[in-house]
């Protein structure tokens, strides 16, 4: 399973008092409005896209988001704005993954425990008996 990068949005919350919540707006690109596509997201004042709405679209690019507040009756105020640039695309995995044995590696003196001092050598060595 590949792995994306997460984003949180944040918004200071209304000062009306008969607030029920808050109302997520988003356009691709820009020009988002009341007719955008939208999420409700109870009265929380941060998110996290794309784990918080499932339906925000998984795109690459910038896109616009607006925030309401909503009262019981559905009444919702101005549209606070921002743009975002996205990225949800991951790379491809990298392929062909394999191992080779190499030479042997080997140790001509083994430090005692405590001790910083050690020598290693690297390839065969000849008359070398392990």
């Amino acid at each position: 399973m590949a792995k994306i990068r997460k984003r949180k949005i944040h918004w200071k919350p209304s000062n009306s008092y008969h607030v029920a919540g808050y109302k997520l707006y988003w356009a691709v690109g820009a020009n988002v409005n009341y007719d955008s596509e939208s999420a409700d997201i109870g009265k929380r004042t941060e998110i996290i896209l794309p784990d918080d709405v499932p339906s925000f679209p998984f795109v690459d690019g910038d896109i616009e988001l607006g925030v309401t507040a909503v009262t019981e009756k559905g009444n919702e105020s101005d549209m606070s704005k921002m743009s975002a640039s996205f990225e949800f695309a991951v790379p491809d995995a990298p392929s062909e993954l394999g191992s080779e044995d190499m030479e042997d590696f080997f140790v001509s003196h083994r430090a005692e425990a405590g001790s910083s001092a050690s020598e290693t050598e690297e390839g065969p060595r000849e008359g070398w008996q392990t």
